[in-house]
């Protein structure tokens, strides 16, 4: 469904969670660094929106290109255990990745996987707080609205 989001305004995002993670460092064997791979994040914040941004970096070694940023999914608790709301999001480094799911019926909670050759990862997970209705959504109240006054 269309949503009219005003992403560019500053003031509809709040950040949510911030960190920085280094990759905990195994051992060097004939001048080379091996790291241990970074675990899934998992911030503990629980969310309801239904739209997020996530800005995500690392270091990357001279001469390498890397674009992605590992993965994101968004998970609900239950009687049964978690329940994985929507499917996995793929991140990439340099971008402010949009996450919008219609899932959403519950409060929510994230966990994010870095790729296993992260040597750090600097990671802000912030909520939009704007109008995020869908457009129908929208018109909805405004028909909700004109039958309640008139």
């Amino acid at each position: 469904m269309t949503r009219n989001l005003d992403l560019s305004t500053e003031s509809n995002w709040q950040l949510m969670y911030s960190v920085s993670i280094p990759a905990t460092v195994i051992g060097t064997v004939g001048g080379k660094t091996y790291y241990a791979k970074i675990t899934p994040i998992r911030p503990g914040i629980i969310l309801d929106k239904a739209v997020l941004g996530i800005a995500i970096n690392t270091t990357i070694p001279t001469g390498k290109r890397w674009s992605y940023a590992g993965s994101l999914s968004r998970f609900t608790d239950s009687s049964l255990g978690e329940i994985d709301i929507d499917k996995r999001k793929p991140l990439f480094l340099g971008r402010f990745n949009l996450a919008i799911s219609d899932n959403l019926s519950n409060n929510y909670q994230l966990e994010i996987q870095v790729p296993k050759w992260f040597i750090s990862c600097n990671l802000g997970i912030y909520q939009y707080e704007g109008d995020s209705r869908t457009i129908i959504e929208q018109e909805l109240d405004v028909i909700k609205s004109a039958v309640i006054s008139g």
